[in-house]
């Protein structure tokens, strides 16, 4: 009897949990920002700062890594001035400018790894770039920031891959 008992509460412990998964819990990602026009004013920027890399010699055009470690600090230039940009872009929600501080925050990481990067090309010649690490350890700043750019539709905002 006490088997029948626990396993009828088990069933509509069940049924209601996947009630609420459907119909009562909020639904899409948690990520997406609820004004869109600041991803729009974000992709501009963005387009325009890969515009201004494409200007400058791609990292195989480098006869040396402290050739190529000039390349990138002058891209650097170009990163640094798109993030303080973005950082100056007005609007969103409360919970949007939460978003967008947090996922400048990645930005400024990735300045850094850009930074020490080219460091490293200096002193230690031709070297694969070290990036920051998650503090879970599943994955690197620059997938988190990417991913953000991603689910709220402002790709142009991603890395500039010229690492």
């Amino acid at each position: 009897m006490a088997l029948r008992i626990f396993l009828t509460i088990l069933v509509v412990a069940m049924g209601v949990l996947w009630f609420y998964a459907f119909f009562l819990a909020p639904s899409g990602n948690p990520d997406r920002m609820e004004d869109r026009s600041w991803p729009k004013t974000a992709q501009v920027l963005c387009l325009d700062a890969h515009v201004d890399l494409a200007l400058l010699p791609t990292a195989r055009q480098a006869d040396t890594p402290a050739e190529r470690a000039g390349d990138l600090d002058e891209a650097t230039v170009i990163v640094r001035r798109l993030v303080d940009d973005l950082g100056r872009i007005p609007g969103g929600t409360v919970h949007d400018r939460s978003l967008v501080a947090l996922w400048l925050a990645d930005w400024e990481i990735y300045l850094t790894d850009r930074v020490n990067h080219a460091e490293r090309l200096r002193t230690e010649g031709d070297v694969k770039p070290l990036l920051t690490a998650l503090p879970s350890g599943a994955g690197s700043v620059l997938e988190r920031m990417n991913g953000f750019a991603r689910v709220n539709d402002f790709e142009a905002c991603l890395d500039p891959g010229d690492m």
